[in-house]
């Protein structure tokens, strides 16, 4: 079934000009109706959720896809930025059907490979090879790393990768093993 409202939530095309204000009124009623009924998971993943990153994220589609208690009225614009959070959404719902560690769990893991000196200061964060070894989505690392900037472990560069802060001579937690270093293949071998 959410698979089906992801399909009904196809990216609207067309040319501007040729759609009526029926026709984007239609849209938007599309849009809520796909997406209503997963309104009610979307904010228990909200709550639940251990990641400020990731609770803003689901705050963000909550609040767009709360039908107005009015009629709608919008532009073509509007209801395309609409659609795209929709199916935003509800991919992200998808995704998190089957279990998986959670977003905390996921910055905790990157912030232990720091401390343990397996993610060099000033080295790139592997995202996706992370993402493999972990078993999660992807996305789920870079609300990880979106947590991590907030506690200064590590920044992301206007290229958009994520860098490990040099915050002088890290020293491992306590109980904490040495990792080896990873990088993009010994990350993916694991």
């Amino acid at each position: 079934m959410l698979t089906a409202d992801i399909d009904a939530l196809r990216p609207v095309t067309g040319r501007r000009t040729d759609w009526p204000a029926e026709a984007i009124e239609g849209a938007f009623r599309r849009v809520y109706t796909s997406t209503q009924p997963w309104l009610s998971l979307a904010r228990t993943r909200r709550d639940t959720t251990d990641s400020a990153a990731d609770r803003a994220r689901w705050d963000v589609w909550i609040a767009a896809l709360t039908p107005p208690e009015q009629s709608v009225r919008g532009t073509y614009a509007q209801v395309c930025v609409l659609v795209g959070q929709g199916r935003e959404m509800l991919r992200a719902l998808h995704e998190t059907l089957a279990p998986c560690p959670s977003v905390g769990s996921v910055a905790k893991e990157i912030e232990r490979l720091i401390r343990a000196g397996a993610l060099k200061p000033a080295a790139r964060v592997p995202r996706r090879s992370l993402a493999r070894r972990l078993r999660v989505p992807a996305v789920y690392v870079d609300l990880a790393l979106a947590d991590l900037v907030a506690r200064k472990l590590v920044e992301i560069r206007a290229s958009g990768s994520a860098v490990v802060l040099d915050a002088g001579a890290r020293v491992s937690a306590p109980g904490l093993q040495q990792d080896p270093a990873i990088d993009e293949t010994s990350v993916g071998a694991a």
